[in-house]
């Protein structure tokens, strides 16, 4: 869909906004980016439809993030802006409706901080939102959508816009009341993109409590949905700041939750307890230990593009470090790696006969899906099974018991089961090494195993974010039907 050429927009409301956090550096001038950890120069104008790194480089280098980066300047700024709209009819990739919806939120927020607003910039906005009400997301829904939602709502008050108001208020209210669970998690169970979506949220937010509008309802609807998310946030991270990356979730996008939750508390928000229910995870903390375990569906059941093979997975940090972590991701590329990293040997969890737990492929699809049942859910006691394994006429069971001196897991395979193998995978940082047939360290932890057939540490690639991994050891534990482990102080 072309840009309509000619625009003017009819009016402007010259917005403010209390400070923003700032976003990573990724504009490292003279043309030179560096996103999703890969560095491109471009050597005369910028080339926005730029593709050899891949789709998502394209479109993050159409978000704008970098705007807001510390020591970004108005000139350099409008620079980039004026180059971004000298051909805009030609941005293939970056008039997309997502990234338009980010980069006009990016836009509109850089225009208020430095309280300037040329007019063809703000014209450009405009016919950038005469794109965006024509290719809303529907089709994808879940954060795409929430996304849209919120650009509508910069739209609808930066430029008093009555048809921005009322796309912004019907996607918002609904969106906000279907993609927040009632323990506070965003529905698609990505820690990542809860962060990513709290702060967008908090953006809105913050856009609201510093103009002028008629949205009062919205506004308290966003307010009650940001605590949730905060509350939530809160009670998910570890000790040290740190999130799980169970799905998809990896380092380096989101900023770190401690920013998040810093600036949550500026515009007015506390974290409160929350207890950990419709988003499927547990935490545990006894002693030294800390642990969360994913006893919760497959992602969203109508948009499940974010979801892996990781039901009955666990995460454990002790004395503040991880030791067992989840792999996270460093590709949206559909390929081999990306349906690896997407997959149940990729996870502290249990694969039986070779199988995938959930039919996952093509990069986001999921085909066949596991369910899970709780069995018992206690304070420092969790039992669950999932269906992924039923199709084979297998049961995949797992138990933990969380004490102050050690976690034990038990896994039960029942059925037509010929191999079970459970794996463990640690940090970069820990050395894990064998002590015995049945033992072994990683760094301060000792873990033992028993009704097992062959437990060996092997290597896998550990990310530490887009397009950057690095070895890191794992122990893959053959067993029949039974396993016991236990993890506990060295």
């Amino acid at each position: 869909m072309r840009v309509p050429s000619g625009v003017k927009a009819p009016g402007f409301q010259e917005v403010a906004f209390s400070p923003f956090p700032e976003q990573f550096e990724h504009y490292l001038g003279n043309h030179r980016f560096s996103l999703l950890n890969l560095e491109h120069t471009f050597d005369q104008s910028i080339d926005w439809n730029y593709s050899g790194n891949g789709k998502l480089w394209t479109y993050h280098l159409n978000y704008f993030d970098y705007l807001h980066q510390p020591g970004m300047t108005w000139e350099t700024g409008v620079e980039l802006i004026d180059d971004f709209m000298a051909d805009i009819q030609h941005r293939e990739d970056g008039m997309e409706p997502y990234p338009i919806s980010l980069r006009t939120i990016n836009w509109i927020r850089f225009l208020g901080v430095h309280q300037r607003f040329p007019q063809p910039i703000v014209d450009s906005l405009y016919a950038q939102y005469q794109v965006l009400i024509k290719k809303l997301e529907y089709h994808l829904l879940a954060n795409h959508l929430l996304e849209n939602g919120f650009s509508l709502l910069f739209g609808a008050l930066f430029f008093q816009d009555e048809k921005l108001t009322q796309l912004a208020k019907k996607i918002l209210t609904s969106e906000l009341n279907e993609q927040i669970l009632e323990d506070g998690a965003h529905v698609e169970l990505s820690p990542m993109y809860h962060v990513i979506l709290l702060q967008r949220a908090l953006d809105g937010y913050n856009l609201l409590i510093n103009n002028d509008h008629d949205l009062q309802e919205l506004q308290d609807l966003l307010e009650q949905k940001i605590q949730m998310m905060v509350n939530w946030l809160k009670t998910m991270m570890f000790s040290n700041g740190n999130i799980p990356m169970f799905n998809d979730s990896t380092q380096g996008q989101a900023l770190e939750p401690n920013t998040i939750l810093d600036y949550a508390k500026q515009l007015g928000f506390s974290p409160e307890p929350v207890q950990l229910n419709e988003s499927g995870y547990r935490k545990f903390e006894a002693g030294d230990f800390e642990m969360v375990a994913d006893v919760g569906p497959a992602g969203l059941s109508y948009q499940p593009g974010h979801a892996h093979c990781d039901l009955l997975s666990f995460v454990v940090y002790h004395k503040d470090k991880p030791v067992i972590v989840d792999r996270g991701i460093s590709t949206y590329e559909k390929n081999s790696r990306r349906e690896e990293e997407r997959g149940t040997a990729s996870h502290n969890t249990v694969m039986i006969n070779g199988v995938e737990q959930s039919d996952v492929w093509g990069g986001f699809r999921v085909g066949r899906r596991a369910v899970p049942e709780i069995i018992e859910d206690r304070k420092f006691l969790l039992s669950a099974n999932h269906s992924g394994y039923d199709h084979l006429g297998c049961k995949h069971y797992r138990t933990w018991s969380i004490e102050e001196d050690r976690i034990v897991a038990e896994d039960r395979a029942e059925g037509a089961v010929d191999r079970a193998e459970a794996y463990l995978h640690f940090h970069p940082d820990v050395e894990a090494e064998k002590i015995d047939d049945r033992t072994f360290r990683a760094e301060s932890l000792i873990l033992s195993f028993s009704g097992f057939q062959s437990a060996e540490v092997e290597t896998y690639e550990y990310c530490l974010g887009f397009n950057k991994r690095t070895k890191a050891p794992r122990l893959q534990v053959v067993f029949g039907d039974r396993l016991k482990t236990v993890i506990s102080k060295g």
